[in-house]
């Protein structure tokens, strides 16, 4: 097959899940002998400096850089080709060009895509041939949990050939919330082991991975403040603006490292691993990656995190977050987050902590419970769902209404600009967005 993924993430590095897990899933089809482009941001800072430190760093990372036009870098990294534009105004039309001339059979859009501008470009594009990734909840443009809900987003949406949802809680909301069915495919995105054995009692710090308003970082500062004899590890990535930032660099037991590619460095350094999200995960990779290595997970009760704890204990409850503050030229809604309840949080951290024989209880039960789980994924379930034949005239089995006049993707100039201010933001305290 001919496969175009039309992303607005960045391909490499892939700091964060849906970014991650589209790339290993097209490494993967690529390895299987099939034709696999991406389209996407170059980085997640536009100034020169910038662009050139994103591709020194794709270099590093082992990409091929084929060419630079100066508005697109071309790239091939295990056997994908990359197509990384400079600026998002260039995404919709780099879409069509490659796919003029690629000619998909597929053509994938995840749904992390502010203003649908990927979505309406691949619509346009290859009309009957675009297969929608759900990982994320709030991206979507419909239901309780959606960022920017949008009619015009949602017929988009419902026009898609195929959709699929990395859990069954993204399933059950696009069921519940817009009447669609999607194929629940878990992408294997954990490797092929063998997985090191690194959680041990007494050792290692607590440690939360991007942490910020979303995510739950008003528990992790909780219980750093609670517990200032206990180290804490914190590894921010897309979602941590300069206010968290500064709230870590406050504490004395806080210490801040950057993203790296390999979990296992973050891991190492792990003896519980916290993941207090306060909004609708959709599933939760690095519970699962974190298990496999025999770290206890401390997890928020919600959406997909349910899931990814395997039935292990430490599912605890929080106050999730129902409001959002939309600022003019923000890519993202700010979270009003809820007062939260440490009670329970401080119990079961201070259970890991202080008593080595249910640390090692349940450290074998989290590696026992990951490792039949990754045993149990079909590493090809993508793959086979590509294959198969893509309805006619229905998105997932409903009937799709054609619209009056040709599609467009909404907010396009809108979402340029949000995503523009965004990464002119974050450039000075990350490399990438993602």
């Amino acid at each position: 097959m001919r496969i175009l993924l039309a992303q607005n993430l960045i391909h490499l590095p892939s700091h964060g899940g849906a970014n991650r897990s589209n790339r290993l899933l097209l490494e993967r089809l690529a390895a299987r002998g099939h034709s696999c482009e991406v389209v996407g941001p170059l980085t997640g800072a536009l100034a020169t400096v910038e662009a050139g430190r994103a591709v020194r760093a794709l270099v590093e990372r082992g990409a091929v850089v084929r060419s630079d036009d100066g508005e697109t870098v071309v790239y091939t990294h295990r056997g994908v080709t990359v197509h990384a534009v400079r600026s998002p105004s260039l995404l919709p039309r780099t879409v069509r060009a490659v796919a003029d001339r690629l000619r998909p059979d597929r053509t994938l859009v995840p749904g992390d895509d502010p203003g649908h501008l990927m979505l309406g470009a691949a619509l346009a594009a290859t009309p009957d041939r675009v297969v929608y990734l759900v990982h994320t909840i709030q991206q979507l443009p419909f239901g309780p949990g959606a960022f920017h809900p949008s009619e015009a987003g949602t017929r988009l949406v419902r026009r898609a050939a195929r959709l699929v949802a990395v859990s069954d809680a993204a399933a059950a909301y696009l069921r519940e919330h817009a009447g669609l069915a999607a194929e629940v495919v878990r992408p294997q995105v954990y490797g092929p082991g063998p997985f090191p054995h690194l959680g041990r009692a007494g050792q290692g710090a607590v440690t939360m991975v991007n942490p910020c308003g979303y995510k739950g970082i008003s528990v992790l500062l909780g219980l750093a403040d609670a517990r200032p004899e206990v180290p804490f590890l914190a590894v921010p990535t897309w979602g941590a603006d300069a206010a968290d930032r500064a709230e870590l660099a406050r504490r004395p037991n806080v210490t801040v490292i950057p993203p790296v590619d390999d979990i296992d460095e973050v891991l190492s350094r792990t003896g519980v691993l916290l993941m207090p999200s306060l909004w609708d995960e959709t599933f939760g990779y690095t519970c699962v990656e974190a298990m496999l290595r025999g770290v206890p997970v401390l997890a928020s009760a919600v959406g997909g995190l349910l899931e990814a704890k395997l039935g292990v204990p430490g599912s605890l409850p929080v106050r999730p977050v129902t409001a959002y503050r939309r600022e003019p030229g923000a890519a993202r809604p700010e979270p009003v987050v809820p007062e939260q309840e440490l009670g329970p949080w401080l119990a079961a951290l201070d259970a890991l902590l202080g008593d080595p024989a249910h640390y090692a209880e349940q450290s074998a039960a989290s590696r026992s419970a990951a490792l039949a789980f990754v045993d149990g994924l079909a590493p090809d379930a993508f793959e086979r769902c590509l294959a198969e034949p893509l309805p006619s005239g229905a998105a997932s089995g409903t009937p799709a209404t054609p619209p009056a006049t040709p599609p467009e993707a909404p907010l396009d100039r809108a979402a340029a600009l949000r995503l523009l201010a965004a990464r002119r933001r974050n450039a000075a305290t990350t490399t990438t967005e993602e």
